[in-house]
């Protein structure tokens, strides 16, 4: 029998569906489901899907006692493994034994390929016949790995086709970087709390991404308090026209001193006229392919959505195999993607039809800057109609066809247009904006805002006020707190983080209570935590 092993059920079930056409009967074993068919030579065959990483790096016993522990010990501990699902461990050791292969089928990534490792080595443990033995360099056995970036027919028959063998180098960076990341958190977690005498439940965390992503929430938090707001006078006047009045600006943005904004007042005119009209056209290119920042960034700001929102929903549109594998560095669309087709499928559905010009012409996707081979961008891996999806699904499904169909498409093409008025000694000037050609913000309808369209105006034209011009008092404000969408871009722009823990480490931050609303805003003990970090430990809460 060949074992499949998988990341989730959800995988080993959609896997073992499509390679069984439909055949494979469903069993379960320590509470852990599987799926098992003969294929048309007589092969067995099973998949598995676990519950994430089999096992977790851990401190030995002796350990455990923060207060009678040094935490300066637990740089050198001797870190032991530890079972995270006790049924799942069981299973794979069961089903192995009377596997004679396996085939790793985990998600194609560093982590991926450490979770399969760690499945691997329980099942090598009951049954070392699985795979070759060990080589004649003394290096670890060749093991087969299916790689696969959608949960589709097509790919998954590719990936089974052309096996690859797992990468233990992959794996082991992953498993050094999640020693390390127990090791820093561990070590300095417990210095803190026992400086602070913050035990149990109320023990302060520190972690090696957490802490400098929360240095960056709480110096933009001091800045703003830091913030001495300054008054300052907007004039504006508004002026008569067939087509309705219309109100203008000073040509002076913002009067620091208020007898000057008074002065303007008292010098304006009436009648007005128009003594210079201007016309721009704007160019905006279509958007490039998303990859797994750019679209939680895009589902904070368009869909309101956190970043740990949206990969979770992404996640789940790719187990049903809507999508494409939303952890993805890439920007261009590889070759193999048969675009035409897909396009083809999604235009006929009537939410994207705006988009079925395309079909006329050549595709022509635009291109990021970031290309790699291991996953495509994330993108629809087949048409839906996105009313048969629920809610967040529906939307985010939707936002992803609309940003893929976009990137074939046209730039848009508005004409933005000024108007400058003089009013007794004073200038005034109104700007409108319309889409002259909406281009890829025709199915991409995030990226449109309204049209402000002038008046029909002529130079010379003079125009009577409509009432008296008036002032506005208003203050400068401090700068915006940085949203979960930017503060991902941020991240990734210092290093912080991988694509695939970013939005865990903000969600970290609020189960923490270092911060909290949206925007994230920290709380006084995360800013105490930060500060401390500061004035000591200066490293602790820099990306550095």
């Amino acid at each position: 029998m060949r074992l499949i092993i998988t990341e989730k059920n959800n995988s080993a079930k959609k896997i073992s569906e499509i390679l069984s056409g439909g055949s494979a009967s469903e069993d379960a074993s320590y509470r852990t489901p599987f799926y098992s068919w003969t294929d048309e030579s007589g092969s067995a065959h099973t998949a598995v899907g676990l519950k994430g990483h089999v096992l977790n790096p851990a401190f030995p016993e002796g350990y455990s006692n923060w207060q009678e522990t040094d935490p300066k010990s637990l740089i050198d501990a001797d870190l032991v493994k530890e079972a995270t699902d006790k049924n799942v461990v069981k299973a794979v050791r069961k089903l192995a034994k009377d596997a004679n292969s396996v085939v790793i089928a985990t998600d194609f990534d560093r982590e991926g390929e450490l979770i399969g490792l760690e499945a691997l080595e329980e099942a090598l443990d009951v049954n070392p016949g699985l795979v070759g033995g060990t080589a004649e360099d003394g290096s670890r056995p060749a093991v087969e790995r299916a790689r696969y970036s959608a949960l589709t027919k097509d790919e998954i028959e590719r990936a089974f086709s052309e096996l690859d063998t797992l990468s233990y180098e992959l794996a082991d960076a992953a498993q050094v970087r999640q020693e390390i990341d127990l090791i820093w958190g561990a070590t300095l977690t417990r210095a803190v709390s026992l400086a602070t005498r913050r035990f149990g439940s109320n023990f302060l965390s520190v972690g090696r991404v957490q802490s400098p992503t929360l240095g960056l929430i709480v110096e933009r938090e001091l800045e703003r308090r830091a913030h001495v707001a300054k008054p300052y006078w907007e004039v504006l006047a508004k002026f008569r026209h067939p087509d309705g009045s219309f109100e203008t600006h000073h040509k002076t943005d913002k009067f620091w001193e208020k007898p000057e904004a008074e002065a303007a007042l008292a010098a304006t005119d009436s009648p007005g006229q128009v003594i210079e009209l201007s016309k721009r056209k704007n160019t905006r290119k279509p958007p490039t392919p998303y990859n797994t920042t750019a679209f939680t960034t895009d589902a904070s700001s368009r869909l309101g959505l956190t970043p740990s929102q949206a990969m979770r929903i992404a996640e789940d549109l790719y187990m049903d195999g809507f999508i494409s594998y939303p952890r993805t560095d890439n920007t261009v669309y590889p070759k193999s993607l048969d675009l035409k087709e897909l396009v083809g499928s999604l235009v006929r559905i009537p939410e994207f039809k705006a988009a079925e010009s395309l079909l006329d012409g050549e595709l022509t996707p635009t291109r990021g800057k970031k290309e790699t081979t291991d996953h495509p961008p994330i993108y629809p891996t087949q048409a839906v109609y996105p009313n048969a999806l629920e809610g967040p699904k529906r939307r985010v499904y939707e936002l992803v066809a609309r940003r893929f169909l976009a990137t074939f498409s046209k730039p848009m093409i508005s004409e933005s247009a000024r108007a400058d008025i003089r009013a007794g000694s004073e200038l005034y000037f109104v700007r409108g904006s319309i889409v002259v050609d909406p281009g890829f913000a025709a199915i991409y309808t995030y990226a449109r805002s309204a049209d402000t369209e002038l008046p029909a105006l002529e130079e010379g034209q003079k125009l009577e006020l409509d009432g008296a011009p008036w002032m506005l008092d208003k203050e400068t404000q401090p700068p915006s707190r940085i949203s979960q969408g930017k503060l991902i871009e941020m991240m990734e722009e210092l290093g912080l983080g991988t694509k695939a823990t970013r939005p865990d480490i903000i969600q970290k931050l609020y189960s923490r209570g270092y911060v909290y609303n949206n925007p994230p805003e920290p709380s006084e003990t995360g800013i105490a935590m930060y500060k401390a970090f500061h004035d000591h430990v200066v490293r602790m809460a820099t990306p550095e």
